[in-house]
């Protein structure tokens, strides 16, 4: 585990602002913050290459670093806390750092990672439905787990993988409440309902004509209006032609 430590030089910050951060940024650096074990918080400037390329590791955030402290001797073991990304050049602009105590525990988010065909998908059909990707575990440090891995080959159709079933050393706890919860389930495949057939009295009725519209009854709107249209429209009589 000890040549998988990261040891990092970094420098105190005196300055601060956005001309202190431009000129950090100038040297490849970017401002930090180192927090917590009931000591100051104490700025900082550091290398923002060697912080990618940590949160671009296996271990990300849950990367134990040792920060050795410019023209001093003092080190400090780390872990990332938080990160700012410029949302325009979508560089590192920021980061803040927890001190770790190698020899207490610590609470950190581990993500499961699936791995294998299970049998149910190539023999049954069957689909797989991942209900977790992460779960909280206690340990110490030097002890966090990269990934958490799930074998899925045996598992056939109905079948599942719950939390209590992960498989992890004796010197991890895994925080879930519900150790039942499943973590990954070998489902059958998801069948969509077909639309209902048209009925023969629905197909049988033929559909409205636009504007031809009902006449209207007597005493409704419009109904004195076409009778008088109507009988405009009707020949006189004989007595009132010989008129």
């Amino acid at each position: 585990m000890a040549a998988e430590l990261m040891e990092i030089e970094v420098e105190k910050r005196e300055t601060f602002g956005k001309k202190a951060r431009k000129a950090a940024v100038s040297k490849g650096m970017i401002p930090g913050v180192v927090y917590g074990e009931g000591k100051e918080p104490v700025p900082i400037t550091v290398d923002s290459r060697r912080i990618i390329q940590i949160l671009r590791s296996e271990k990300g955030m849950n990367s134990l670093l040792l920060f050795s402290l410019k023209g001093t001797k003092s080190k400090r073991h780390v872990m990332i806390k938080d990160f700012q990304i410029d949302p325009v050049s979508n560089t590192l602009i920021h980061a803040d750092f927890k001190r770790i105590d190698v020899d207490k525990k610590v609470r950190v988010r581990v993500p499961i990672v699936c791995e294998g065909v299970a049998f149910g998908v190539k023999n049954q059909g069957a689909i797989v439905d991942i209900i977790l990707r992460e779960v909280e575990v206690e340990c110490l440090p030097t002890e966090v787990p990269d990934k958490l891995r799930v074998d899925l080959t045996p598992l056939k159709m109905g079948e599942s993988v719950k939390v209590s079933e992960l498989k992890v050393p004796e010197t991890i706890h895994i925080l879930a409440e519900d150790k039942s919860q499943p973590v990954v389930v070998v489902a059958a495949p998801r069948v969509e309902a077909e639309p209902a057939p048209a009925t023969e009295e629905a197909a049988s009725i033929e559909p409205e004509v636009i504007g031809k519209g009902k006449k209207p009854e007597e005493g409704e709107e419009g109904a004195g209006e076409e009778a008088a249209a109507d009988k405009k429209d009707k020949p006189k009589d004989k007595a009132e032609k010989k008129k």
